[in-house]
């Protein structure tokens, strides 16, 4: 089971970091049309395009599997932290598994709107030049479908007990204790 958890971690990790290379080539571009543009009046062609087709969709989809590793999704633990840490568990799965079914249901039809655009070829015309887009459509399949792995995954290990190689910090751990004396 731990090694499902360290691939599963290991390619959230890689699309995670295209990712982040997809911010950095945004801010990159952008601040180049920004120069170009006000110093040269000589803007960056397709920058527009390319940022919101491109770099947007990868930062945006395909690190969510990560976020659900790391815990950085949108929680409310009002009641939650009252709860023993065996209900924690089963609770934790329960939201798991309901988002497992939703991320789950997202990547067919995303999927087949990828392949109807990589069939037609799918392009953007920005002054007389054309950009591909069809490959980007492919991000939100692939995002959704590892975020789907993550939280089936996590699931399993929730209601189990098995031990988790997502490299995660426990549902049920206590948030006061000392994060280095863990392990100890």
């Amino acid at each position: 089971m731990q090694a499902i958890g360290r691939v599963l971690n290991w390619i959230s990790h890689g699309a995670a970091f295209v990712g982040a290379v997809a911010v950095v080539l945004m801010m990159f571009q952008i601040v180049l049309d920004v120069v170009m543009r006000n110093l040269f009046q000589a803007p960056v062609p397709m920058t527009t395009t390319v940022v919101a087709k491109w770099y947007m969709v990868a930062c945006a989809f395909l690190p969510l599997a990560m976020s659900e590793i790391v815990n950085r999704h949108i929680a409310v633990e009002v009641v939650f932290s009252t709860l023993s840490k065996h209900r924690k568990r089963i609770v934790g799965g329960f939201a798991c598994a309901v988002a497992f079914v939703v991320a789950a249901a997202m990547v067919r039809p995303f999927w087949f709107e990828a392949v109807k655009k990589y069939e037609a070829g799918s392009f953007i015309v920005e002054n007389g030049r054309q950009l591909p887009v069809w490959q980007t459509y492919f991000f939100l399949p692939v995002g959704f479908a590892l975020f789907a792995a993550v939280l089936l995954y996590r699931v399993v290990v929730l209601w189990t007990g098995a031990k988790s190689g997502l490299g995660e910090t426990p549902i049920d751990a206590d948030p006061e204790a000392d994060p280095a004396s863990e392990g100890v």
